[in-house]
């Protein structure tokens, strides 16, 4: 009996055995699915045109961040998954913008979609994202009407123009206060797309609200002006003691050489960032833009009081053979966030389901907390807001002293230098 038993024990045993055995052959004969290699990332920029150099500019920001993700390992919840950027030139053309966003989604399956720097831009390629269910991080658009759609695939992780309108206000109050600068009547230059359009209704608010009289505005189209004669005559006319500028690289170039040219002396020019800190422009315009202000989510000079910025701009400096700029320090930003959205979808979804990976990401997104340490900026952080706009987000003023770089001096606790004000005469320039 005992010997029965054991030879019935034995032959299941054996069964087993061979089941396990055969199910392991057949396992081995299946097709495997291989690791993700690479994660596609669309980003659309001005990469000719009119603001191809700022589209470089941006370009440098995006590579210098995936590289250095890249060479520390990559996506770690993708087994090291590579980030692999797949560029689409818009030209600074809406309709472009939002062709080469269909395109990427379509043709080149990308994961989610960054830029595309012009809010204008931005708005139609973001719609395109929103159509097809595809993230669309943006770190470099500032028109406030971006958040405003109730859009579920749109997040923004820069401050926008209302946000830094109202710390424009601030500061011109902030003057008046500490210099007695005087300044009641303001006057507005802009371009006329979503974005200058947009800068010139938040100025306007916010500027009348807290009793300054805005006594001109002017407005002009950057894709055809050629001149600006007559537009800065007529600030000139109204005589006020400040103006606010929202221009871009050829048309900042434009407008400055005018207002000189015309001899034009408002008490300060307080400009919303953009074609006033590329590269380029300091570069063309030398001199004539000594103690121009403007907005800034970043400056060079911050390097000063942070060490890993001051790590980051070395590197980016002896890659590049310069600072990192306001433009380039926004698509780092965005691209770290980018980041660690993409570490934490890696966790719950497989990049090969892309439908099921983007919505992964969106998720991600939504629950991002990033702190001051994960940015270089000086930033609280990122967390979005139920409009998707990132509310820890910073700004600066800065002011271009007579060494041709742009100097923080505002707000007090992070500047680095004291404001020159009121912008010297240009008949008291050497």
């Amino acid at each position: 009996m005992i010997r029965k038993g054991i030879s019935k024990l034995s032959l299941i045993i054996a069964i087993i055995i061979v089941v396990v055995i055969i199910i392991g052959a057949v396992y081995m004969l299946l097709p495997k699915k291989e690791a993700v290699k690479e994660i596609k990332i669309g980003v659309l920029q001005p990469l000719s045109g009119k603001l191809a150099e700022t589209g470089a500019d941006n370009k440098r920001g995006f590579e210098f961040m995936v590289n250095k993700i890249n060479e520390n390992g990559g996506i770690k919840s993708l087994g090291g998954a590579k980030i692999k950027l797949v560029w689409g030139d818009t030209a600074g053309d809406p309709s472009t913008g939002a062709a080469e966003a269909e395109r990427l989604i379509t043709e080149e399956h990308v994961v989610a979609l960054m830029g595309a720097y012009q809010s204008s831009v931005t708005k139609t390629a973001s719609e395109v994202a929103e159509r097809y269910g595809v993230p669309f991080i943006n770190g470099d658009s500032s028109s406030p009407t971006l958040t405003e759609r109730g859009y579920k695939w749109y997040f923004r992780t820069f401050s926008h123009d209302g946000m830094f309108a109202k710390q424009h206000v601030d500061f011109v109050k902030w003057l008046n206060q500490k210099y007695n600068a005087g300044i009641k009547k303001v006057a507005i230059i802009h371009e006329d797309t979503e974005w200058g359009t947009g800068c010139k209704n938040m100025w306007t608010k916010y500027f009348t609200e807290e009793g300054f009289e805005v006594v001109k505005v002017v407005s002009y189209h950057a894709a055809t002006v050629t001149s600006l004669d007559a537009e800065v005559a007529s600030l000139k006319a109204v005589n006020p003691d400040i103006v606010l500028a929202a221009c871009y690289v050829s048309d900042a170039v434009l407008f400055m050489s005018t207002v000189k040219k015309l001899d034009f002396n408002p008490k300060a020019i307080l400009a919303m960032d953009a074609g006033f800190m590329v590269p380029s422009y300091i570069q063309q315009i030398g001199n004539t833009g000594f103690f121009v202000f403007s907005r800034a989510g970043f400056n060079w000079d911050l390097v000063k009081i942070s060490p890993k910025l001051q790590q980051y701009n070395e590197e980016y400096k002896k890659k590049y053979g310069i600072d990192i700029s306001e433009n380039s320090a926004k698509e780092i930003v965005a691209v770290i966030t980018l980041y660690h959205a993409l570490e934490e979808a890696g966790k719950h979804a497989d990049p090969s389901d892309l439908n099921t990976f983007r919505q992964a990401l969106r998720e991600a997104l939504e629950n991002m907390n990033l702190s001051a340490d994960d940015v270089i900026p000086p930033w609280r952080g990122v967390k979005f807001d139920a409009k998707h706009q990132n509310i820890l987000g910073g700004g600066l003023v800065v002011q271009m002293m007579d060494d041709g770089k742009y100097h923080t001096v505002y707000p007090e606790e992070v500047a680095t230098t004291e404001p020159v004000f009121p912008m010297p005469k240009w008949s008291e320039r050497g």
